[in-house]
Order: structure tokens, then sequence, then C-alpha cells
């Protein structure tokens, strides 16, 4: 038989927690722990999130029912949230004894870490972490768990565990991004919305129709980026073999009652496997059924786990409503669970009182006890109460003070036993009573709370003290070019450009004022490496923007060794690439690493976390303002000063589920209800899709601006131009339709 207790321990369901409601539905169905946000910096900003005190008070619960509340700050700061606001509300969550805490951007998690150095900190799948490269140097930051991306496949699940002894959580209930989380900017720069600030409008849940030479998408099927919700029931044996630590069910802007139902038959099927093994697990149909009343977009699908992409994991076409019959079954079916998790569930305790004449009442009670009360049990207290005087007439039995000291009514206990060791002939007052009782249950909850609280970290936050000494330097300074041969550090052309094509290559090496280039992926080799080196310019390798074990392979074939020691650096756009290349980079050579805008920078702790890395540049994000940009400093980093901005980067194909894989990369458009045309661009060599803007940001002509920011570099970012274009935009020649990003407008 499996020894299902040690199981168990390495296996949580982990419910959502969108109000407080939820948070008690959750964990009445048996979650071990649930995620959930608080007032701010939380994924969710619409969901209905706890107020401070709520906030305590749901720690609190989840403690008193042996579940833990991890807490969500899963979102990108702005430098003034994190050096005037983050502390502040952090510290009082923190003390009162949170679990862990859920981070995406570097910033917060290099702050807490040296601010809340006993905090557990997990990070968050909004890092996009694809690999054991990412795992591994998260863990040595100090991470105690990685959320992992929807995409992955259980093979680079088990992989990663096998090479990293650090807890992995995964999503296997709920809705899937159309892209990876954490890389999509199409809510944001469409309507202002950014999900990178837990407001995402879903734009992924509208039609579109997708163009090349013709229409390639049936006018029947255009939910083209809408993907079908996951159920893992029938696989979640090989979830839990894989060695996924903790169960994700997704869902914290969802009812009380999807929570609670969710939660509860996930809980089952856990506990099922863990006692009976693959021989006596079986999903029932109807327990499917329920899922499906609760909630759904339609059928299910089991996500990534075992297919990489394609048309039966989206949904396409509308869905119909539901009518009649089976309007009646959900809405049956959420009263059924409403009226099973409503109520919450009392602790038993276990108690002895003692009153005797001529001595103070007594009454120990405990939590942990097993039928009777024992006193080295660790939530066990002692309470003293009045001294009983000699009845005059009608003395005090049993009946009556079992009654009074059994009245548990608001705490969340109820007695499962009870010894009275009472003296005949006492008079006991009533008030007296309900005070001994009162007391020790109170003694008891602070008790079994008192193991979680923490003591205030002295930290440095509240006056800025520890980030005015810690302003990250500039890659290099000195002479205007940023070419200052006799500075220590490694220098950085003042201005670069990134090619997709090798005629925008041809283009770019005719401009005299481009002094490095970056080289994307399929058009690496050495000789056009060598060609940009001759032509006395830098030469970086582009890295991909997701970095796969499918991808290393296709990196490592196309860029071998030799290639990695002759380019002057590496534009890096996953955090993964940190971990690989440091490994790999040629000993004694100064390389530059340049993290790109995905590798998120918006406040100046993340500046620091990614200095400390090894990241000699790093490109001012596409979302902040001018303003903000000012605010975080500017200095020694990139600004991307034109370009189609990428919107989304999708494992899914676009080609592919409209008309079949090719296998030939190129650029097809897809057009939303409003008639704007979105290029898309497939690079099959990684099967990945990028969904580009509209119309390309511009800010060249505000240069005035920029310039007064003070970035170190400035770059050109060549996608879908053709060479005609590249020359002229390169000449100044810009084009009528383009965007300022949110170089003004910002995002909330």
């Amino acid at each position: 038989m499996l020894d299902t207790r040690n199981r168990r321990k390495r296996v949580e369901v982990l419910a959502p927690g969108g109000s407080m409601e939820g948070i008690r539905a959750a964990v009445n169905a048996g979650a071990d722990a649930v995620y959930a946000g608080g007032r701010a910096f939380g994924a969710r900003a619409y969901a209905r999130n706890p107020e401070q005190d709520d906030l305590f008070e749901a720690i609190d619960y989840c403690h008193l029912h042996q579940a833990k509340l991890y807490l969500t700050v899963n979102t990108l700061l702005k430098e003034k949230e994190l050096t005037q606001q983050l502390y502040e509300y952090l510290a009082p969550v923190c003390e009162h004894g949170v679990d862990a805490v859920l981070v995406q951007d570097f910033g917060v998690f290099h702050f807490l870490r040296r601010e809340f150095p006993d905090l557990p900190l997990h990070a968050s799948t909004q890092m996009t972490v694809t690999g054991a490269d990412g795992v591994r140097l998260l863990k040595e930051m100090g991470a105690e768990r990685v959320v992992l991306p929807r995409e992955l496949s259980l093979e680079e699940i088990r992989s990663i565990r096998q090479s990293v002894d650090v807890e992995l959580e995964t999503f296997v209930h709920g809705a899937l991004c159309y892209c990876y989380s954490g890389q999509c900017l199409m809510s944001s720069l469409i309507g202002g919305r950014s999900g990178n600030r837990g407001r995402c409008a879903q734009p992924c849940r509208l039609p579109y129709t997708l163009l090349g030479e013709g229409q390639l998408s049936r006018s029947s099927e255009p939910y083209l980026l809408s993907p079908k919700d996951i159920c893992t029931l029938r696989i979640l044996p090989d979830l839990i073999d894989a060695g996924i630590a903790s169960l994700k069910i997704e869902g914290r802007m969802k009812s009380p009652e999807y929570a609670a139902g969710v939660t509860a038959m996930y809980r089952r099927y856990v506990d099922l496997y863990l006692e009976k093994g693959r021989g006596g697990y079986r999903v029932e149909a109807e327990d499917e059924k329920l899922l499906t009343q609760l909630f759904s977009r339609g059928p299910y699908s089991e996500g990534y786990y075992s297919h990489r992409n394609g048309r039966p994991m989206m949904v396409l076409r509308e869905q119909k409503k539901e009518k009649g019959d089976t309007l009646r079954s959900s809405q049956e079916a959420v009263a059924r669970i409403h009226d099973r998790y409503e109520e919450v569930p009392d602790i038993p305790i276990h108690g002895r009182a003692r009153i005797h004449a001529g001595e103070e009442m007594t009454l120990q009670v405990s939590a942990a006890g097993r039928g009777v009360l024992e006193c080295g049990d660790p939530e066990c207290v002692t309470v003293r109460g009045a001294v009983p005087s000699a009845a005059q007439s009608r003395p005090a039995d049993m009946a009556g003070v079992r009654k009074q000291l059994t009245k548990t009514g608001d705490s969340p206990f109820v007695f499962a036993s009870l010894q009275i060791d009472l003296e005949d002939g006492l008079f006991i007052p009533l008030k007296e009573l309900n005070s001994l009782r009162r007391t020790a249950l109170d003694a008891l909850q602070e008790k079994m709370l008192a193991g979680y609280r923490r003591i205030p970290a002295a930290g440095s936050a509240k006056d800025g003290s520890y980030l005015k000494s810690h302003t990250p330097e500039p890659a290099c300074a000195g002479s205007p070019s940023g070419e200052n041969e006799a500075d220590s550090r490694i220098c950085h052309p003042s201005v670069t450009a990134s090619v997709c094509t090798l005629s925008q290559l041809e283009e770019v090496l005719k401009a005299g004022s481009v002094r490095g280039v970056y080289l994307d992926l399929p058009i690496c080799s050495e000789d056009t490496i060598r060609r940009v080196q001759e032509s006395g310019r830098k030469a970086y390798i582009m890295m991909p923007p997701v970095w796969r074990s499918d991808t290393v392979r296709f990196y490592e074939k196309t860029v071998h060794g030799s290639l990695n020691a002759l380019a002057d650096g590496f534009l890096l756009r996953s955090f993964d690439q940190i971990g690989y290349l440091r490994e790999r980079m040629e000993q004694g050579r100064r390389q530059e690493l340049i993290a790109d805008a995905g590798l998120y920078t918006w406040n100046s702790e993340a500046r620091m976390q990614l200095r400390e890395l090894g990241i000699t540049t790093d490109t001012l994000p596409y979302e902040c303002t001018v303003h903000e940009l000012s605010d975080r400093g500017c200095e020694g980093s990139e600004c991307v000063i034109y370009g189609y901005q990428v919107l989304m980067i999708s494992a899914q194909c676009l080609t592919k589920t409209t008309t079949g894989c090719t296998r030939r990369p190129g650029i097809r458009w897809l057009k939303d209800r409003k008639g704007v045309q979105f290029p898309v661009r497939n690079e099959c060599g990684i099967c990945t899709n990028y969904i580009y803007n509209s119309v390309p940001l511009e800010l060249v002509t505000l240069k005035s601006e920029t310039d007064r920011l003070g970035p170190g570099s400035v770059r050109y970012s060549f996608t879908i131009e053709s060479a005609d274009q590249t020359a002229r935009i390169l000449r100044g020649e810009l084009p009528e339709n383009i965007t300022r990003g949110h170089f003004r407008k910002g995002v909330e």
C-alpha cells in the first residue's frame, strides 16, 4: 500500500481565493492552501480582494483549519509604489503570518529578500521561467517555489524536477491564456489595461480573422485566440508522478461555489490516487459533468501537458448559451455546492474542568488530543477563574455546568469531549463560567496561531536609505558615444539595431550611426557575426523569447560554441538565459549581457537584481511613462525608439490552427472586429508565434524627451520591415501611422 501520509505532504491542492467567501469555501472543501490578493499589487485587480483586516481574518481562518494562505504580489511595481508603499502594505501581513508571497517583479523579489528574509517567496508564472536554468537560478536567489508556465509539457516538468530540488507548482484546472503569462502587452497597448498590473481586458476572447494570401480562417471559427479551459482529472496521476508539489486551480474572478466545487473534486481525486494508486484510479463521468456545470467555455482540454499546440485546444466557435434543463442543472449544482460548503466547520477540541471549593476554577482545552486531553499537547492551554463559594440554596449541578461551558458560540471550536471534576455544594455564577470558557477559547486560538506570527524585521525600506546608496551604475560611463576604452566597465554602443532578416541587416550596415547589431536566431551565423564586426560594429546574438527544452536544442544546433565565443554579447529575452549563459560564456572574455524589455525593470530594485546576476545593460520597459522612467532612473539603460512591439508571444500557431502546419515561416495578419490588422510572424524553428502591434512605436522624433531621461543607448527594432522600409526609417523617413506607446499615457 502507498504511504499516503508522506505522499500527501508532497502534493498540495491549491485553490483560488478571490473573496473572503471564496477563501472559506475553498478551505471547507479541502484545499491545502489558498492564494489570494489583497487591496494592492495582485494580478486580479477586479476580484473582490480582501482589505487588510479581512486578510488577517483569512490568514487566521486558513491556519485554524490547517491550510495555508499565499498572498499574490504578482504584478510589476512602479518606482514610487515599491519605495513608498510596498513595505507598509506587506509588513503587517508578514507579521500576521502569511505563508508565502507570490512575486512577478524582480525588484519586488530583491526587496523582499532583503526586508523580509524569513518570508517564503514563490516565483510567479508571470516570470515566464520555462526551464531548469531559470528554476535553478531562482532557487539560488531564494525562491522556495516556482510556478511554471501553463505551456510546459509533462516531459519538460519532469526534467526540471529531476534537475532542480525545488517545489514546482502548475495549473491543473481553469482558464488558459493564449500568450505566455507575463509576455502579453495586447490589452495594455490596445486599451491601456495591463495584464502586468492585473487589469487584462481579455482581448484574446474576441473574434478575429486571419489573413494571408486571402482569408485563411473560417468565418464560422472567429475565436482564434481563445483556448479551452483545462481539466486534468484524467491525467492527475501523471502530474503527481512528475513531481509537481502544488496543483493550482485557476479562478479568483469566479464564484465561491466554483472555488469550493472544483477544489472538492481535485481533493477527492488526489486522495483517491494517493490511497489506491493507478489500479484504483478512475474518473466518474458525473464528476466531470459537475465541473462543466460549475463553469465552462465548452469542452475541456488537458492543456499543454501532452500537446504542443493545435485546434483541439481552441474554442474557435461561439458556444451556445445554456437553456432549459441545462441551465436548471447548473443552478442546482451551484446550489448544492453552496449548501455543502457555506457553513464554517467547527474545530473539535477536548477539555478538562476542575471546580473545587477554596480554589480557582481551572479549564484546560486542547485541539490536539484525540478522545482525551493530554497536558503535553503543544496546543493546550490552562486558564483560571473565580473561586466558587458555598451554595446557600441551589448548588451547581453537572448538567448546568456542562451546558454553560460547551456554549462555544461564535468561536471556531466545538467540544468533542469535556471532563468535569465538580465538587458538590458550590455556587457558581453563570457569568464566571462564561468568562472561564471565553478566556480559554481565546487563549487556545491565540496559541494555535502564535506559531505563524513573525517578529518585525528591522528593515531600511522606510527611509529609502538602501536605495539611495545602491543606485545602479551604467554599463559604461565617459564619452557620449559610450566607447571610452579607459573605462573599466564593458562599453555598450550608443545606437543599436535589432534585425530579423538579412535584407534588414544589409541596410543597417549602411547606416553610419548604428554601432551595434542584434542578430535574430534564424540569421545568426559565423558569416553574419564577422560581417558586423568587420564593419567596425559590435555583433550580438538575439536570444529567443522563451527558453524551453526544444528551443535550447534548436539554439545549440544553430549557435554552436564557437559562435557564442565570437559574439560581443547577447540580447537576453528570457530569465532562463541568464542561468544558461553564465555557465557557458567564454572565461576571460568580457561579453555583454543585455536584458530586453520583456525582462521587466520597472523600478531601480529590479535593475539592481539583474545587475547582481550579471546583466550589463537593461532595456527601458514599454509600459512606463516618461515620468515613471525618470523616477526609476535610466542611466545605462537602452531605450527602444522605433519598432513594432510584440503584443503576444504564443506557443500556439495561427497557421496550424487554421490551415494546418506548413513548417514555413512567414508573415500573416490578424484582423479584429474593427478592421485593425496586426502582423503575425511564425518562427517555425522554435514553434512560436509573435503577434505585433498594428503600428510601430516611434520615439525618434521625441529625442529631446528621451535625451532628458539620459539612457545609455537607443535602439531601432526591425521585425517585419522590408529592406526599403528599413533604409527609410534609418534615414529619418518615419511612417505616418505610429504610436507613442505608453511613453506619455501610461497604464493604471
